[in-house]
């Protein structure tokens, strides 16, 4: 990796734990360029200016998400619990969509036509599915994604009761088993065809 790339990682990693910490309203560019170990006039350099640094952040996240794999139909109920692992591999992913969502409100997130393409696609993935009888044609594609989305992000971004509920560290590598399991039970009858 070149000293260019390595710092342009560094930044975007910061940028990711300093949006998450404090979302885009509250993060700072000096604080970013400080856990990086980088001037603080590379950040403008290499991305702009903060929404545009915020915008390359969702960018690579949303692009790992969307590298997960859902090709084979008879399992398509098991791509959540891929999603999760996701997610318990980066556990601030949540806090940054939650941050996203108190910033940003009813505006246009950054990104947002490319982000609604993706969306757009893993429905017609379900509506295929539905038309190939893989999955159930009397649900929703658009409600069933919306609500597989939710499943996952709530073990996250609602770790106190996710921890009140189970009655433990949510985190712990045996609750993380468990959740993950019940979640590829529950898409498993949620999808399956009636």
């Amino acid at each position: 990796m070149t000293p260019v790339a390595a710092t342009k990682d560094r930044l975007l990693k910061a940028a990711f734990d300093e949006f998450a910490a404090r979302g885009f309203a509250g993060a700072r560019v000096d604080e970013i360029a400080s856990r990086a170990g980088a001037n603080k006039a590379l950040i403008y350099q290499y991305y702009g200016d903060k929404e545009a640094l915020f915008k390359q952040v969702l960018e690579c996240k949303m692009y790992e998400l969307g590298s997960i794999a859902t090709d084979d139909p008879e399992h398509f109920h098991e791509a959540i619990g891929d999603f999760f692992d996701f997610h318990a591999a980066n556990p601030q992913m949540s806090k940054l969509m939650l941050w996203e969502a108190l910033d940003f409100g009813g505006k246009p997130v950054p990104n947002e036509p490319e982000r609604k393409k993706h969306l757009a696609q893993h429905v017609a993935e379900i509506e295929e599915l539905q038309r190939t009888g893989f999955v159930d044609p009397e649900i929703d594609a658009r409600q069933v994604l919306v609500t597989m989305i939710g499943m996952v992000h709530v073990w996250f971004s609602l770790p106190q009761m996710a921890r009140m509920v189970s009655g433990g560290n949510p985190y712990s590598a045996e609750a993380l088993r468990k959740r993950r399991a019940h979640l590829v039970q529950l898409a498993r009858k949620i999808l399956e065809v009636r």
